[in-house]
């Protein structure tokens, strides 16, 4: 038993039902209904009697959530008083994390800014499971993952997760190339060509990439593997290979980034935190300052398609 299994069976009780606790913790039904019944299998019976109209505790039910209001309120004020000891000790820094090819750079420079007296750590999974769990298991404070719509994230329930902005697809071309002087460009039109494609933990998209294409009407012919953004940038500006990239708002000489027309592959960049950690105080205005950041930099003076790919 834990002490998030507490705080269950107290959302449950003021709600008074299971569907509208659901909303509350954010998760499906019929997981709470699922992990309530473990919870009441370690506390040796029945916490709730369950009614049409919802549920009434009983006598097991009520002693336990008299005893976890408690527990509760006391473990909550030693946090409170643990955090702000800590930090006037220095703490133990601020841990930042991400998934390899997700805008992680980014969110140091903005905490490094935002908690300039807070040492910090940094820490590259490469898998957005890895980076998931470690902030889960409170390894990790807040960090960067990527979802793509085709692969949904399981996000453990310990986790808060917020949107950060929603990345397209760019295709890199050699600056010679026969599409160069275009706008946009057709996925189709680049049938015949050879590609360059990452680690699929890296940043994720090459099954998107597959999917889309296939879509599309032909099969990539990828011939260069698990190669990272920089590696893949060298094979373009060779003149023989393209290679899809995200926004990043760095030059990439000899490259040129184009937009696809309807945008058919594109990613969500997440902020993820422990809904019960440190960075829950502050996640508001975190949030607010990265996404400033990543406009600031996607959208300075880049190239046109670039930033209006990124639009």
């Amino acid at each position: 038993m834990e002490l998030r299994h507490l705080h269950v069976v107290l959302t449950v009780a003021e709600a008074g039902s299971i569907s509208r606790a659901a909303s509350s913790l954010k998760i499906a039904q019929a997981g709470l209904t699922a992990q309530l019944r473990r919870i009441e299998r370690g506390f040796g019976g029945p916490l709730f009697l369950r009614r049409s109209d919802g549920v009434e505790l009983t006598e097991l039910g009520r002693h336990v959530v008299l005893r976890s209001r408690d527990l509760v309120e006391r473990f909550d004020d030693l946090m409170v008083t643990a955090r702000r000891l800590a930090a006037q000790n220095g703490g133990a820094g601020i841990r930042l994390g991400g998934v390899a090819g997700a805008p992680t750079p980014l969110l140091v420079d903005v905490v490094r800014d935002m908690l300039p007296s807070q040492p910090r750590t940094t820490h590259v999974e490469r898998s957005c499971d890895a980076v998931l769990d470690l902030v889960r298991s409170g390894k990790l404070d807040v960090a960067l993952v990527v979802e793509f719509p085709q692969s949904p994230l399981r996000i453990p329930e310990e986790v808060a997760c917020r949107s950060l902005v929603t990345e397209p697809m760019l295709v890199g071309i050699a600056a010679g190339h026969r599409l160069s002087g275009r706008s946009e460009i057709r996925l189709s039109e680049l049938a015949d060509e050879d590609w360059a494609v990452p680690d699929e933990n890296y940043g994720g998209g090459r099954v998107n990439l597959h999917l889309a294409c296939e879509a599309a009407g032909f099969t990539p012919r990828c011939v260069h593997f698990g190669v990272d953004p920089v590696s893949a940038a060298e094979l373009v500006r060779s003149g023989h290979t393209v290679a899809f990239f995200f926004p990043t708002g760095r030059e990439l000489p000899g490259v040129v980034l184009k937009p696809v027309v309807g945008s058919p592959v594109h990613r969500r960049v997440l902020l993820v935190w422990q809904r019960d950690g440190a960075a829950a105080e502050y996640v508001d205005e975190l949030h607010g300052r990265v996404l400033r950041a990543y406009q600031e930099r996607v959208r300075g003076p880049r190239p046109a398609a670039l930033a209006a790919a990124a639009s």
